[in-house]
């Protein structure tokens, strides 16, 4: 095989795998556009909220949860968690570890696009979040990846998150499972 076929083979098995990847995260949607930076994902608040009923929402201190929900995870044991963070208070803070009751393993994630073109997810210290400001944990973006779910949650449940803060604030939100098309 020439090498530039071996390049090849090497950068469709690559595309497969984050295919693959981005569909456990639920952040695949095959619309082919490119996911946004981190930096897109957070940005100061918009007038009315975005609280949806049908979502998880609670407060602590300056932090504000709304929209919290996980998507039915595509694999059983694999799954994602989205919602928006507002800090009201005049500090700025950072979302810096995430439990769940769904699994014993949950990261904060980021999607970006690669100098290729294809998507790739990555574990990341922290989501800023601006004093005065919000951030969003959305598909395609910043979000909570859930691994090693041995009870595999299906639409109508409930999971319970535990969000921290690097200013010392925790907040547990109640996320409904929703089917993927719901939940957008």
């Amino acid at each position: 095989m020439s090498p530039a076929a071996g390049r090849r083979l090497l950068a469709a098995a690559a595309a497969c795998l984050t295919a693959a990847a981005l569909s456990a995260c639920g952040a695949g949607g095959g619309s082919g556009a490119a996911a946004p930076s981190p930096a897109a994902s957070t940005a100061r608040p918009a007038a009315g909220g975005d609280a949806q009923p049908d979502k998880g929402s609670a407060a602590r201190g300056d932090i504000q949860i709304s929209g919290a929900w996980m998507p039915e995870p595509a694999r059983p044991d694999v799954g994602a968690a989205y919602l928006t963070i507002r800090n009201s208070g005049e500090e700025d803070d950072a979302l810096v570890g995430a439990a769940t009751t769904a699994s014993q393993t949950a990261e904060i994630h980021t999607t970006k696009t690669a100098d290729s073109g294809a998507s790739v997810m990555s574990e990341v210290e922290e989501v800023p979040v601006p004093a005065g400001g919000t951030a969003r944990l959305e598909p395609g973006g910043y979000h909570l990846m859930i691994m090693g779910i041995s009870d595999t949650p299906a639409v109508g449940d409930t999971v319970t998150l535990t969000l921290e803060f690097a200013g010392g604030t925790e907040v547990e939100v109640d996320a409904p499972v929703l089917e993927r098309a719901q939940g957008r």
